[in-house]
């Protein structure tokens, strides 16, 4: 069961059921005082690390049920989806908030969304926030018209299993940017991952096919790809990819020689074969039918 995070006065009462609001003065009021510090057997240096190191999201909650100190000496509001749009406004499950007024940390549980346009656009709007997550355990994350860093992009998809970015630029800790194959290194546990625009270099899809986890991929989408993506490097590991469903879709920008090969590719290979012993990719662009 989770708390209503409607505000930071959502988890005052822990009796409430989820839905149930009033206003964040009565709310307030009323946890403090019902609130008592409290004097436990254990050593306190036990104590303050149970206190600040909940190992889940479950667990917490159990134990700010049972104490209210808990949710005192660290105050987390677990939800379920926290989301930005393009109006530049947060919300937590489905209610509205404001990140700057909040002094709780979030523990997210199940999906991480910005979503952005390239006209109001807010630099660094995910990054800036991210002090304001105590964990993000997100299945699904989608980001939209955002640079962020290396560090900052481990932290929110070190559990996510799907994962969606569109104009998504990541730099290191010196500002450089980074190529596609170091943001599939972070997708840990990732089984499917669209990527619209990605940064890459002739060595992107060799430097893939090192990465363990990349094997494990159910399904693979690039968008916006050009000439840097090695088309025989791919050539090579689709005839041997029995796992991976791969779509990919290039500008028409590329050389007519570079449509030749993919032609070639989808006529002679893909078309021609009646039974696969790999995963057929899905290969287009906007001069070519589906």
């Amino acid at each position: 069961m989770y708390l209503p995070v409607g505000s930071t006065a959502a988890v005052w009462d822990l009796r409430f059921p989820r839905g149930v609001r009033a206003t964040i003065p009565s709310r307030r009021a009323q946890f403090f005082a019902q609130y008592f510090r409290q004097n436990f057997s254990l050593p306190d240096s036990i104590m303050r690390y149970t206190e600040k190191n909940p190992k889940t999201w479950k667990l917490y909650q159990k134990m700010i049920r049972t104490c209210k100190d808990f949710f005192v000496k660290n105050p987390i509001l677990v939800v379920r989806r926290l989301s930005h749009n393009k109006n530049d406004v947060w919300f937590a499950d489905q209610l509205l908030i404001d990140l700057k007024k909040i002094k709780c940390k979030f523990w997210v549980t199940e999906k991480f969304f910005v979503f952005q346009n390239v006209e109001d656009y807010v630099p660094n709007i995910v990054s800036s926030n991210v002090p304001k997550l105590y964990k993000c355990e997100a299945k699904f994350v989608y980001l939209t018209c955002h640079t962020i860093s290396y560090y900052d992009l481990s932290f929110l998809i070190s559990d996510a299993e799907k994962i969606v970015f569109i104009d998504v630029t990541l730099k290191d800790e010196n500002g450089k940017i980074l190529p596609l194959e170091k943001l599939i290194e972070a997708c840990i546990k990732a089984e499917r991952i669209e990527i619209i625009r990605p940064t890459m270099t002739s060595k992107t899809f060799n430097e893939l096919v090192r990465i363990p986890h990349f094997a494990n991929l159910r399904s693979l989408t690039l968008d916006g790809l050009h000439e840097d993506f090695d088309i025989e490097a791919f050539y090579v590991y689709m005839k041997k990819n029995r796992f991976t469903y791969f779509e990919l879709y290039f500008e028409s920008s590329i050389s007519d020689g570079y449509k030749a090969r993919i032609e070639e590719i989808i006529d002679n290979e893909i078309n021609a074969t009646e039974e696969f012993d790999y995963v057929p990719p899905s290969i287009q662009f906007n001069v070519l039918d589906e």
